[in-house]
């Protein structure tokens, strides 16, 4: 959409480009039509005067200056002035800004986001540089607060199916609908569509504008920034403290380190006489935003003064193409009379939407002001023309996006290549992201139900919550229980045993509790290890404790630190470090002699300090998880030992800044590879993203912008399990391709969606589009510094390779006979007990993948443990354990690919259910809507937050009710930063009502149309030559 209209980009640049390869393009279209020749680089121009004959001959007096002072004065029959208008920052001056002892500087300085690393930091303004710094700062500070003053529509650059969101909504079919539809009623269709991609009003960033009125901002990580609260919006800055700023809502925040001020530019042009762009008025006029209105003769031009709904650089070649038929004499202006008249319309139509008028003065529909300068030129294409004499180009015109081709295809200036540049787009389009052959999806018969996963049968002999399993041991009760790790499961077990009125003791090897939620610049050996960045992927909501709801101000997607406050104040609030015995090593763990009738563990342990000790133990709760020991394949990878550069494992990758303009391979496409390789992407030249099968990927951020795992309940989880595995499963793929396409992208797996774990990423798909990520296949070889893929393709140069190769698991302090582990294989009754033991007096918790979040499983888990240990509840036989461990290994065959990830997969919902009823805790729904309906709808059809399994039964909950019509409350909270004023409207309702019938269909067909159907003519003359990659989209 960007490009010159006779010079497309190279098809293999990415979609979205950085600035390195816009400048490349630059000196390309330089080169090609050989412009540099004119170019007096180094040179200043100081004045731009008339001539004293001007009023004859329209001549100009310029005069510069070389870059070692010397000056020289020229003339010439015509001037383009093209100085933008992003030289002259404005800054405003906010009261008390003068006592502010930090940096204050506006965006036009601003280059990199290192210098704020642990600060805290406010941005102000909410134009594209505001979003792109907020979101780029708030990856490194301590706090970034977004403050703005009217609030703003946010697009991403992303639009349906992956495609570039300008080719879809820049189409000739849109301006049709503004012109035939209420305005009112467009902008209800638009915010809608928006608002179901999260809703502005609950992010506060919705103004009091509609979105019709202004240019949209185009940020696609600002709303994931601030779901994960590393990014707060505030109001507008009423004033400054010193470091305190206080905001106009009465917020204060205290110990600010940096202001930016993204408050945008002053056009000015020294070098010209006001009087002559300046209207009497003081404000600045310009006939079609390039011809001043106080000139005798049309000899000067302003180019690219004004904010396109749209790319600029297409525009600002229409007008100088327009200038220069004037300038040559070709075209003519209107009477000074007629020009003044036509401004004085245009501003009054633009003020009637818009309430900031140096906005409204420099704004423009892209569309129709092309088409209104192309009209000048001669070069607007006649649709009706083009569809009696070209149907099938006359089709891509109108219906297709308007790529600046169109302007080519007629009238002066007419390029040869334009129709075949418009049949191409497309090709372009795709070129870029056809890095990785995609294989054929595999196709499961409909006779795979998604029930053989483990959802729990409906019981409905009980109305109460029904104790499954439930008998009294006639073996003395466990009374001291070992728990080995003080992580996020050693701490809830050494709850649930307090709850059961056990004697818990927790051996910690650290000297801190949180596991691998606990961030070490330098990894221990065979402990787990974070990166700096790392934000959990499941919402606080669904993954709290179930007794223990996360603070309402806590961000909904939390970063690591925020975790580690979340144990901390669990630990203290039950009191729990008491019982944990820090930097004290396991070392072995066997039962004792007595073991068959005893069901007691001898367990020695090592201090810091070297010094041994030995313990008796009832029972014993190994909690040590499952991310100790990186899998790092090296013998896969033939020639790793030529390797040049540096390569490790992604257990040792903290952050991405030495690796500043390296070229790196990331090796693998679970949660932390693709972590790793959109952090790497913001800092080095190239990120190559390697994986071997591919991966479906899903974002934190659900509809209407709630998070996405609050999303899913039990209405849908009763769906998966009647409705046919290859129904849901092309259900759930078509609404993943919706947001982008996996298959152009070179993600598309061969599997379906629910045999691999999906990569949770909010940003992967945005830096495959900009270029900065490469998806390859897997890696064949090494030779030297070269990296040889499966596909034939080399990439010399490599700098840096990460393996996000995953993790094996093991327990060197058990007996193999009590849990021996092969090929990260274990058997375990439940993925809790080891079925031959003679007395069930040892659990391992928290070994388990889950679809969703791990905590209040971990939980469950020790909750129903604890309950066996005490002999409250008795396991069934080891016959009937090991059947039903063999059930689950042969449905877990079927449904997944082999791969080391997949021996430990469980379903959060359906496993959460099956281990309630050994506890008696699993909601009984039917009941729940006959005594408490309003609760029971909840629990129905709203998210599966743990708190429904604190409502009855063993540990119940007073709080669990009020938790669950509270949960929404807490989900909104963190995002509560700015008040958000209700929209105004300039627009009677009744044409609204009186339209809204035959207006929402045609809405309705332009928007679901556009987004696939409406490029199908596009794609259809090229379909076969790339429907190897586009499997999805030519399905469609």
């Amino acid at each position: 959409m960007m490009c010159f209209s006779d010079f497309p980009m190279p098809a293999h640049y990415p979609n979205f480009m950085s600035h390195s390869q816009l400048l490349q393009y630059f000196r390309l279209y330089a080169d090609h039509f050989d412009l540099l020749k004119h170019i007096h680089l180094q040179t200043t121009v100081r004045s731009v005067r008339q001539r004293h004959d001007f009023s004859q001959s329209g001549q100009w007096e310029v005069e510069t200056e070389s870059s070692d002072g010397y000056k020289e004065t020229h003339v010439f029959d015509a001037v383009f002035v093209c100085s933008g208008n992003f030289t002259h920052p404005v800054t405003p001056n906010f009261p008390g800004i003068d006592t502010f002892p930090g940096k204050c500087f506006h965006s036009w300085e601003y280059k990199d986001p290192d210098e704020f690393r642990g600060k805290r930091v406010v941005i102000v303004g909410t134009g594209n540089s505001a979003g792109d710094i907020a979101a780029e700062i708030s990856r490194v500070a301590e706090k970034t607060f977004l403050s703005i003053r009217e609030g703003v529509w946010v697009v991403g650059r992303m639009g349906s199916s992956g495609l570039p969101m300008d080719m879809m909504l820049l189409r000739r079919t849109g301006v049709i609908l503004l012109q035939l539809l209420p305005r009112a009623l467009l902008s209800w269709v638009l915010e809608r569509a928006y608002n179901q991609k999260y809703d502005h009003r609950l992010y506060g960033l919705q103004p009091n504008y509609r979105i019709l009125d202004r240019t949209l901002v185009i940020n696609d990580d600002l709303p994931v920034r601030i779901l994960q609260g590393a990014l707060q919006v505030k109001p507008n800055i009423q004033e400054f403290r010193g470091s305190t700023v206080v905001f106009d809502n009465g917020a204060i925040e205290e110990r600010i380190d940096a202001v930016v001020f993204c408050t945008g530019y002053k056009p000015t042009f020294p070098f010209l006489p006001s009087s002559i762009t300046k209207s009497s008025e003081g404000e600045m006029t310009f006939f079609k935003r390039v011809f001043p209105l106080s000139l005798e003769h049309p000899t000067l031009a302003i180019i690219g003064l004004l904010y396109p709904k749209g790319p600029l650089m297409p525009v600002v070649e229409m007008q100088a193409r327009w200038a220069t038929r004037v300038f040559a004499g070709l075209n003519r202006l209107p009477p000074l009379a007629t020009m003044c008249e036509l401004i004085r319309k245009e501003i009054k139509t633009k003020m009637a939407g818009n309430s900031n008028p140096k906005v409204a003065a420099l704004e423009e529909n892209y569309i129709p002001y092309m088409d209104s300068i192309a009209q000048e030129v001669g070069v607007r294409p006649s649709l009706l023309w083009l569809f009696l004499t070209d149907p099938g180009l006359g089709w891509r015109v109108v219906f297709g996006p308007t790529t600046p081709y169109q302007y080519r295809l007629c009238g002066p200036g007419r390029w040869e290549g334009a129709r075949h540049a418009i049949y191409t787009q497309w090709e372009r389009v795709v070129q870029p992201l056809n890095t990785r052959p995609i294989p054929e999806p595999k196709s499961s018969g409909l006779t795979h139900w998604l029930g053989r996963m483990g959802w729990p049968q409906w019981d409905g002999e009980d109305f109460s919550c029904k104790l499954y399993s439930v008998a009294v041991s006639t073996v003395s009760m466990a009374q001291r229980v070992a728990v080995i790790g003080g992580g996020s499961s050693g701490l809830t077990c050494i709850k649930c045993c307090l709850d059961e009125g056990l004697e818990p003791v927790c051996f910690e090897s650290s000297d801190d509790i949180g596991g691998l939620w606990r961030f070490k610049e330098n990894p221990e050996p065979d402990r787990a290890s974070i990166y700096h960045s790392v934000i959990i992927n499941t919402s606080k909501e669904m993954m709290c404790y179930s007794d223990f709801p996360i603070p309402g101000h806590f961000p909904n997607f939390m970063h690591n630190s925020y975790i580690m406050d979340y144990y901390r104040m669990y630990a203290e609030h039950f009191k729990l470090t008491r019982y944990i015995r820090f930097q004290t090593k396991v070392l072995r763990v066997i039962p004792r002699p007595d073991f068959a009738h005893s069901g007691q563990w001898d367990i020695e342990t090592e201090d810091n300090e070297g010094n041994r000790e030995k313990h008796v133990f009832d029972a014993v709760l190994v909690c040590t998880g499952h991310h100790c020991h990186p899998h790092l394949p090296l013998k896969d990878f033939p020639g790793i030992d030529t390797f040049k550069g540096k390569y490790f494992h992604s257990r040792d990758y903290k952050t991405p800044e030495e690796w500043r303009n390296k070229r790196a391979v990331v090796i693998g496409i679970g949660n932390s590879g693709g972590d790793i390789a959109v952090e790497l992407s913001r800092m080095t030249k190239q990120v190559f993203l390697s994986t071997r099968r591919g991966s479906w990927i899903l974002n934190r951020v659900g509809p209407n912008g709630v998070p996405l795992d609050m999303s899913l309940n039990r209405a849908h989880q009763m769906m998966l399990y009647i409705l046919p595995f290859s129904f849901t499963s092309s259900l759930g793929e078509k609404h993943l391709n919706q947001r982008f396409n996996h298959a152009l992208y070179g993600l598309q797996p061969k599997h379906r969606i629910t045999s691999q774990h999906p990569m949770v990423n909010d940003e992967l798909p945005n830096r495959i589009l900009s270029g900065t990520v490469l998806v390859k296949p897997n890696v064949r070889e090494f030779r030297g510094s070269s990296v040889v893929f499966e596909d034939g393709t080399v990439e010399d140069n490599i700098d840096l390779v990460v393996f996000a190769t995953g993790y094996t698991f093991s327990f060197p302090f058990l007996p193999e006979h009590v849990i021996s582990v092969t090929g990260n294989k274990t058997s375990l009754y439940k993925h809790l007990f080891p079925p031959e033991l003679q007395r069930s007096t040892l659990a391992v918790i928290g070994l388990i993948q889950p679809l969703g979040a791990i905590m209040p499983i971990s939980e469950m888990q020790a909750r129903w443990a604890t309950r066996v240990f005490k002999g409250i509840v008795k396991l069934p036989s080891m016959k009937t354990m090991l059947k039903d461990i063999k059930a689950k290994e042969e449905n877990m065959a079927k449904r997944y690919v082999a791969s080391q990830r997949h021996t430990i997969q469980v379903d959060y919902l359906p496993y959460m259910d099956e281990l309630a009823m050994q506890v008696g805790v699993r909601p009984n729904i039917l009941w729940l809507f006959l005594t408490d309906p309003g609760l029971g709808w909840r629990v129905m059809f709203g998210p599966t937050t743990p708190y429904q399994y604190r409502l009855c039964g063993p540990g119940r909950w007073e709080g669990a009710r009020q938790a669950i019509y509270t949960q929404w409350e807490r989900v909104a909270q963190p995002m509560k930063t700015r008040p958000v004023p209700m929209q105004e409207s300039h627009h009677s309702s009744l044409p609204l009502l009186l339209s809204v019938s035959a207006a929402a269909l045609l809405s309705t067909l332009y928007y679901t149309r556009t987004s696939l159907t409406g490029i199908l003519p596009d794609i259809s003359s090229h379909l076969d030559r790339i429907t190897a990659y586009l499997p999805q989209l030519s399905r469609q």
